[in-house]
């Protein structure tokens, strides 16, 4: 047990020459210098009965709306619109899929890193092939193909940086090719070239994919931008003024940001109120998008898995819903 325990710390605590949503707030230095585990210092706003009176409210209160939510019958009414309307928009998953995939490989290639902002490409043929790949998916010509390359880019990439984990959610776009039949609408479907690579027993897996894949990369990142270094996360609450918004020390709001972030995570991973999390996943993502003022293109293509997973809810292997039926259309 001590071993596995030292093994998965290792894993999220691997030293990278930066974090992808902290590099806009704290130098390469900063982020070495303060890159410390230190639990301590995580759990000590829970020494602070201001604090703990504060969490204690904060529960009862989201348990007070959830209950009011389950129990009123317009909300009831509302969401099972939303479910229903969901279903007619599942046409358009392929769509989502290969448009987040293809930005994300042309903002690669036309920004020199491969997948993720973190990582450099190492060879500039590995530019063009992104940028080649990423105009294949976006106009849907040679997906098959088109997938196999961006898988095999993916886990090289994976090699060379294990902070790769945290976009998962490009490798569940990725295997969602394979998924379902991605081709319509784009040229394979217009000049009807079959996917071959199409596997069809998959399709049943296909939101399962989708939402482990965000899922896994938000509770890692959780883990490891603010878990696990504490001390850098409250430097970003300090320097961006978040203390200000919300007037709770640095420290708290690292505390907080990161137990949110990774429950979210852990939340769509196992399937529990999958819409309602992706919701949420949406709100923290979008908020972060606007107030730091991040890049664009690495965040497309956790908007596009987030608004698949809530077009498409829970799927197979889920708390909620462990048989759902997916319909043939996907």
């Amino acid at each position: 047990m001590k071993k596995l325990f030292i093994l998965l710390i290792g894993v999220f605590s691997i030293p990278h020459t930066t974090l992808a949503h902290v590099r806009y707030i704290a130098t390469e230095a900063e982020q070495a210098a303060l890159s410390q585990i230190d639990f301590a210092l995580l759990l000590s706003p829970l020494k602070e009965p201001k604090y703990i009176v504060m969490i204690i409210a904060t529960l009862i209160l989201v348990a007070i709306v959830y209950w009011f939510c389950d129990h009123n019958k317009y909300i009831h009414r509302w969401t099972e619109h939303m479910a229903h309307v969901g279903e007619s928009y599942k046409q358009f998953i392929p769509w989502i899929t290969r448009l987040s995939l293809g930005i994300i490989l042309i903002g690669g290639a036309t920004n020199e890193f491969l997948i993720s902002p973190v990582l450099e490409t190492p060879f500039v043929w590995m530019n063009i092939l992104q940028l080649i790949i990423g105009f294949f998916l976006m106009a849907g010509f040679m997906t098959g193909i088109s997938a196999i390359v961006a898988l095999i880019l993916f886990i090289y990439a994976l090699t060379q940086d294990m902070y790769l984990i945290g976009s998962f959610d490009i490798l569940g776009l990725i295997l969602s090719l394979f998924a379902l039949d991605s081709r319509r609408p784009g040229v394979d479907d217009i000049v009807g070239i079959p996917d071959y690579l199409h596997i069809k027993k998959l399709r049943k897996y296909l939101p399962t994919i989708l939402r482990m894949g965000i899922g896994i990369g938000m509770a890692y990142l959780a883990i490891v931008e603010k878990i696990l270094t504490p001390e850098l996360a409250a430097m970003v609450a300090e320097t961006t003024g978040l203390v200000d918004v919300i007037p709770v020390s640095a420290m708290m709001w690292a505390f907080s940001a990161g137990v949110i972030e990774f429950v979210v995570g852990i939340m769509l991973f196992i399937g529990f109120r999958t819409r309602l999390a992706a919701v949420a996943a949406l709100i923290i993502l979008s908020m972060s998008f606007f107030y730091f003022g991040e890049d664009v293109t690495s965040h497309v293509t956790l908007f596009g898995t987030l608004s698949a997973v809530f077009i498409l809810g829970v799927g197979k292997l889920g708390v909620d819903s462990p048989h759902p039926k997916i319909q043939d259309s996907l």
